[in-house]
């Protein structure tokens, strides 16, 4: 693959999974339009990878309004000249269970999780369409998507709404030859990761180790590795691959 002719869209590239993305797709030789809340990360990881020989923009957005979502659109259409990959990676951790779960919980979830995946989507494909060759949509959803959270049932419904969203874009989609899949990661080491089992920062060792237990590989994923199927299915190589959502999880899915 041509990857110095190719534009990757990365969405929530400030930290984890998504700053490996963006850091193995401009690896590769694409540039790299970088979208996060933290305005300052993205910044920070724009100015490495031009450092390291890459082509990377910055661009601060909330990716759960829309109104941000098409200004960023309009934004990064000013700076490349089409889009080839956008890796929609937007998420966050959510309340357990269902008691007391407010309206507006649920609404901020579903504004993150899962909306903000379909409205980049609808703004990101007029720059994929500009060039008439197709492309790649990658989404990351979760395991919790494909089988049922033991913390989470609001994570698990926005997470398999992603999964939903995937396949019907995929046979939509397709007669332009562009491509739509997910990820669906178990456990990463992230800056979210203790954030699922509702504790601070400083027991990700501790929820790491919980979580490894119910893995059959018997540890969480780091995030680069979640980073090379992402990789893997923005490449030539995934050419005949559409509307699956792949399990990344070390076996979570299979037990």
């Amino acid at each position: 693959m041509a990857w110095q002719d190719k534009v990757a869209v990365i969405a929530a590239a400030g930290s984890g999974i998504g700053r490996m993305s963006a850091i193995a797709l401009s690896g590769a030789g694409a540039t790299v339009a970088l979208i996060d809340l933290n305005g300052d990360s993205v910044r920070e990881l724009a100015r490495e990878i031009v450092e390291a020989g890459g082509r990377a923009s910055a661009h601060q957005a909330d990716l759960g309004c829309v109104d941000q979502i098409q200004r960023v659109a309009a934004e990064i259409g000013g700076v490349v000249p089409h889009v080839d990959i956008l890796v929609s990676n937007v998420g966050m951790p959510n309340p357990h269970g269902i008691d007391g779960i407010s309206e507006a919980q649920w609404e901020k979830s579903v504004d993150v999780n899962l909306k903000s995946g379909f409205f980049l989507t609808q703004a990101v494909l007029p720059l994929m369409r500009r060039t008439g060759n197709g492309g790649s949509i990658i989404y990351t959803s979760s395991a919790a998507g494909l089988v049922g959270s033991f913390t989470s049932p609001l994570y698990s419904l926005t997470k398999a709404g992603l999964i939903g969203l995937t396949k019907s874009l995929c046979v939509v989609l397709a007669p332009e030859g562009i491509r739509v899949n997910a990820v669906c990661p178990g456990p990463v080491r992230t800056p979210m990761l203790a954030g699922f089992m509702a504790k601070g920062q400083e027991s990700i060792d501790e929820v790491a180790e919980l979580y490894s237990s119910r893995v059959p590989l018997g540890r969480v994923a780091e995030p680069s590795e979640i980073a090379a199927s992402i990789l893997f299915l923005a490449g030539d190589e995934s050419s005949y691959l559409t509307g699956v959502a792949l399990p990344v999880d070390g076996g979570y899915t299979a037990v």
